[in-house]
């Protein structure tokens, strides 16, 4: 184990060596590209609890809330009349 600088190689164990944050992380990045960020995006709940959402997706996904809330129908902007009413004030 020259690469470790290590002398003793009796009991070694591969889970000592390996870098868990590091895979741990790198996994929860790409369940969330696959899975957790597409199922936000579809207003589905998070189908993984155990990996949360990215904090810019919750921005994102307030904005897109938004959207929809400030939209108005032709009728919101314009209302109807009667006849006699426009020809009495023309």
């Amino acid at each position: 184990m020259k690469l470790l600088r290590l002398s003793i190689v009796d009991n070694l164990d591969i889970r000592e060596i390996l870098d868990w944050n590091y895979y741990i992380d790198h996994f929860n990045s790409c369940i969330q590209k696959i899975i957790t960020i597409p199922a936000a995006l579809q207003n589905i709940r998070n189908p993984v609890s155990r990996v949360p959402h990215p904090d810019w997706l919750h921005k994102r996904l307030v904005e897109k809330k938004k959207l929809y809330i400030n939209k108005k129908y032709i009728t919101d902007v314009f209302n109807s009349i009667n006849k006699q009413t426009y020809i009495d004030n023309n």
